[in-house]
């Protein structure tokens, strides 16, 4: 979502397709964190040199002996595990117990990426260092001594990258997020095709990315299915959706799912063996995602297998329930177990996200089909079970697809021109109808991923982007209070 520019070239880093603005690759000076407690901050800033911390991305500053931040809170209690003593509470530390502490992923401890920034965030603050023509950019808005600082308000950092033109939107006009997901993970062949796709898409220069919300029992081999005991009182090894098969057929699912997080698409949770939870318990959910975390993130040992996963359980950050089974418990459970929003709710088709329970709530869309003029959610199930009885019905999936797509599209067409809130479209690992929906998925995905500030988008994405604005900005948007796009200059 950022855009190029000469100076953007010459002073900024590139990281495979992504753009970063973390640091320029001449040395500059900088000031060291000031926001971390226990530290000593020196008050002169030094000369000094970017060097790579690892081959994602992940960089730290040098004066040559030692590395000089940036620093996290997670970095700091790494420090400490590590028996890094005072130093830990300094300001310089030798670098490779920095580089230990920083982790392995592409942003240090305790912080992540947010898209839309191009920036490491810990918290509400962005992490430098910035370039300088950022540095001089906030001191020309009396930013003051924090310009000099390695930590700035992430909304302030969005703020004036956007003013200089760096990141759209524009004109205060949101993007037009689609946010296409699926539920379920047994299918090798759904799998492939939806990977497929992107990938076509690709190379037409039309980045989509999918979110997957997985199911823990397809993880579990058949012969290990009395490991799981579901919450309540559903019975020791059931499922309402069956098991994973064999071994073989999970270590083939396991390479499907590190090859799409490979692709930059998403993988969130749904929970593990597909059960109504409408009237668990916190204590029930928080049983359920202990074994969905077992049964993902021990899945090799589980079944026998050899392999590790390309991602941990910080890339877990949303969760879509069951049958859209939701209760007062589940809402008491999800930031406690790390989630950042649940898309397990049901909402106008214009509704602009909003926080409920300390996390975004991205709810699926209450719509009206284009051809038969029925109520549905924006699922395919909910669409196979109107046009059919939720029994196949082969004879007429044509209709049923063309009903599906139109109605889809007339979903998008009124939000995009009207206050772009974000499309949710959820689908399943179904082929049902002949595949009716799933064909009808990917041409709405052709028609509108390439159109002109439209972004397909993952779930997390959304999140980075709606964490940057304020409840102020979000009430505009979804009174559609801004210069609209020009559609008629496009046909």
């Amino acid at each position: 979502m950022l855009k190029t520019s000469k100076w953007f070239y010459q002073t900024c880093i590139y990281i495979g397709s992504s753009l970063i603005l973390w640091g320029c690759a001449k040395p500059f000076s900088l000031v060291l964190p000031t926001e971390i407690p226990d530290l000593e901050v020196s008050e002169t800033p030094k000369p000094i040199l970017e060097k790579p911390v690892n081959s994602l991305g992940g960089y730290f500053y040098s004066n040559g002996e030692n590395a000089l931040g940036p620093f996290t809170q997670g970095m700091l209690q790494k420090c400490r595990d590590l028996n890094g003593g005072n130093v830990c509470n300094t300001k310089e530390w030798p670098e490779p117990l920095f580089i230990k502490a920083y982790g392995d992923r592409r942003c240090p401890n305790g912080s992540r990426l947010n898209r839309i920034l191009g920036y490491c965030v810990e918290g509400k603050e962005a992490l430098g260092p910035f370039s300088q023509e950022l540095v001089a950019t906030c001191e020309g808005t009396d930013g003051g001594k924090a310009c000099g600082s390695t930590r700035w308000s992430s909304e302030f950092l969005y703020k004036i990258i956007r003013d200089k033109g760096l990141i759209t939107p524009v004109a205060d006009r949101p993007p037009q997020f689609v946010l296409l997901a699926f539920d379920g993970s047994y299918s090798l062949d759904a799998w492939k095709k939806s990977r497929n796709f992107t990938q076509s898409m690709a190379k037409k220069n039309i980045p989509v990315h999918f979110t997957y919300f997985i199911s823990g029992v397809y993880f579990v081999n058949n012969e290990k299915r009395n490991l799981y005991k579901p919450p309540g009182g559903k019975g020791q090894g059931r499922s309402a959706i069956g098991w994973g098969g064999t071994k073989q057929e999970i270590n083939l699912r396991l390479e499907q799912l590190n090859q799409a997080y490979q692709e930059g698409h998403e993988i969130g949770s749904h929970a593990v063996g597909h059960f109504d939870g409408s009237r668990w318990s916190e204590t029930d959910w928080k049983r359920e995602f202990e074994y969905f975390d077992q049964f993902i993130f021990d899945a090799y040992k589980i079944n026998g297998l050899k392999g590790t996963f390309d991602f941990d359980r910080s890339a877990i950050q949303g969760f879509r329930a069951p049958e859209l089974g939701q209760s007062p418990g589940l809402y008491k459970t999800l930031k406690k177990e790390g989630f950042r929003y649940d898309t397990s709710k049901v909402a106008a088709a214009n509704y602009w996200p909003k926080p409920e329970n300390g996390i975004w709530n991205f709810p699926l869309a209450s719509l009206t089909t284009a051809i038969t003029r029925k109520n549905v959610l924006s699922m395919d199930y909910n669409f196979y079970y109107l046009h059919s009885q939720g029994k196949p019905n082969s004879s007429n999936a044509k209709h049923y697809e063309e009903d599906t797509f139109q109605t889809y599209l007339k979903y998008f067409q009124s939000n995009y021109s009207g206050n772009r809130a974000p499309v949710n479209i959820g689908h399943h690992f179904s082929a049902w109808n002949q595949g009716a929906y799933q064909k009808a998925l990917f041409r709405f995905a052709e028609a509108v991923c390439g159109k002109p500030e439209v972004r397909c988008v993952t779930y997390s994405e959304l999140a980075d982007f709606m964490d940057l604005q304020t409840p102020e900005q979000i009430a505009v948007y979804q009174k559609g209070d801004f210069p609209k796009l020009d559609l008629g200059k496009m046909n």
